[in-house]
């Protein structure tokens, strides 16, 4: 995830630096063009921090799904799987 956030302050970055440009070259448009770098910014930025958190609460959710396995009877752990990959299915399908 580092190179992730790394992209993402190279895109702040490069997004703030046309703004300061287009304020330069045009100052009375300064609300106009630093009210867009914002929206543009808030929005990099707001992805990034989505997908992130949807990429951890996956990892969560696959560590515990492993410690419920490792706890499963033996006898019915055939069946269970089998449940569990029509789940998986039924997941993907949505």
């Amino acid at each position: 995830m580092v190179g992730g956030l790394a992209a993402v302050g190279m895109g702040v970055v490069a997004v703030a630096l046309v703004a300061i440009f287009a304020v330069f070259k045009n100052p009375e448009a300064a609300d106009t063009i630093s009210s867009a770098a914002g929206g543009v910014i808030a929005t990099i930025v707001g992805a990034y921090f989505g997908v992130k958190f949807g990429a951890d609460q996956s990892k969560a959710e696959a560590a515990k799904a492993q410690v419920y396995a490792l706890h499963l009877p033996s006898d019915e752990a055939e069946e269970i799987l089998d449940q569990a990959n029509v789940a998986a299915r039924r997941a993907l399908r949505n």
